[in-house]
C-alpha cells in the first residue's frame, strides 16, 4: 500500500504530526474502535505510537490528566502522553506511547492464570483505593464534596438534565428516558456503603484495560483510565464483571475487602448511569443492555437488604 493510502486511514490533520513524532514516514496503521474513541496503532521509522481519536472534544486533555494522576501513584506501566492534537476541537486526538502487553480479557484462559491475574489485579486496585487524597470526593469536573452522596447527586443531576436535551432524544426512546428519570429518584433509597472514605479510582476498571505479559501472563500494565480522581471505590467495582465475568474480579476483591450486603444494589445503580454517561460523551452503548441494567437495578432496589 502506498504511503498516501496508508495515511488516508488516519483522520485528517493527524499524519503530519505523527510523521514528526516518528521522525519519518508512516509505514503501517492498525485501527480499533472503542466506546468513546477510535484507536490507531501507527508504526514507522522503527517506532510506534497510539493515536486515540475521540468523538467529542475535551476528552483528550481529560485522559492525559488521568494518566498523569495515576502515574504519580503507580509503579505499573501506563502509556506516556506524547502530544494532544487539536485540543478542545472536533477531531481532537491524544498521542501516546505503546506499552508492552496484551489485554487480559483476550489472553487468559487457564483457570490457574486467571486466578493469579485476579489476585494481582485486585491487589493493584486495593493499593489505589487505600489512597484518600485530600479526604474529599471529587466529581469528574473536579468539584470537591465532603460526602460521596453529595458528589454523586451532583453528577446524577447533570445526567438527568442531559436526558431532557435534543441530543439525548436522538439516542434514547422516551420510555427509556422516563425509566432512567424514575430510577434517579431512587438514589436516596440506596443502602449506605460501609466504605466511607474517598479512594483513588481508575474509573474504567475491566479486564480489557489491564495488560498481561503474553509469555508469563503476569499483570504488566494498565490502559484507558476514565476520570481518575478521588471518589468512591465502588465506582471502580461497578466495571469488574462487565468484561470476562468468569475472571471473578469482583468476588476476589470483596473476599479481600468485604463490603455490606447493599453493595450489589449500588453497583447495579452506578452501572446504569455509567451507560448514560457514555452516551452523553458521544459513546456507543447497546440499548438492550441499558434496558437490562435498568431492570436489574430496579429489581435489586426492590429487595430488602439483609441485615
Amino acid at each position: 500500500m502506498s504511503a498516501q493510502r496508508i495515511e488516508g486511514l488516519l483522520p485528517a490533520g493527524l499524519p503530519a504530526l505523527i510523521r514528526k513524532q516518528l521522525g519519518g514516514a508512516i509505514a503501517h496503521v492498525e485501527k480499533s474502535s472503542g466506546s468513546l474513541a477510535d484507536i490507531f496503532r501507527v508504526e514507522g521509522n522503527g517506532r510506534e505510537l497510539i493515536a486515540k481519536c475521540y468523538r467529542q472534544p475535551g476528552q483528550a486533555a481529560r485522559e492525559a490528566a488521568s494518566l498523569a494522576l495515576l502515574q504519580s501513584h503507580s509503579r505499573i506501566a501506563l502509556p506516556e502522553v506524547i502530544a494532544i492534537h487539536a485540543a478542545g476541537e472536533p477531531g481532537e486526538a491524544l498521542l501516546m506511547t505503546v506499552i508492552a502487553g496484551e489485554p487480559a480479557s483476550h489472553v487468559l484462559d487457564s483457570p490457574i492464570m486467571i486466578d493469579r491475574f485476579a489476585d494481582e489485579c485486585t491487589d493493584l486496585l486495593l493499593g489505589w483505593h487505600a489512597l484518600a487524597g485530600d479526604g474529599v470526593f471529587q466529581t469528574r469536573a473536579g468539584a470537591p464534596f465532603d460526602t460521596f452522596t453529595e458528589s454523586y447527586r451532583s453528577e446524577l443531576a447533570s445526567l438527568c438534565d442531559w436526558l431532557h436535551t435534543p441530543a439525548a432524544a436522538q439516542l434514547l426512546y422516551l420510555s427509556q428516558r422516563d425509566a432512567l428519570l424514575d430510577l434517579a429518584r431512587h438514589f436516596d433509597a440506596l443502602p449506605p456503603s460501609s466504605a466511607g472514605t474517598p479512594s483513588l479510582i481508575h474509573d474504567e476498571c475491566h479486564a480489557a484495560n489491564f495488560l498481561v505479559d503474553p509469555e508469563s501472563q503476569r499483570l504488566c500494565g494498565v490502559l484507558d483510565p476514565g476520570w481518575v480522581r478521588f471518589s468512591h471505590r465502588e465506582l471502580d467495582l461497578r466495571h469488574l464483571k462487565e468484561v470476562r465475568p468468569d475472571f471473578r474480579l469482583l468476588e476476589t476483591y470483596l473476599a479481600k475487602f468485604p463490603l455490606d450486603a447493599g453493595v450489589h444494589s449500588r453497583l447495579a445503580f452506578f452501572g446504569v448511569w455509567e451507560g448514560v454517561r457514555h452516551l452523553e460523551a458521544g459513546g456507543r452503548y447497546n440499548q438492550e443492555e441499558l434496558n437490562r441494567k435498568i431492570a436489574r437495578a430496579k429489581q435489586l432496589l426492590a429487595r430488602p437488604v439483609p441485615a
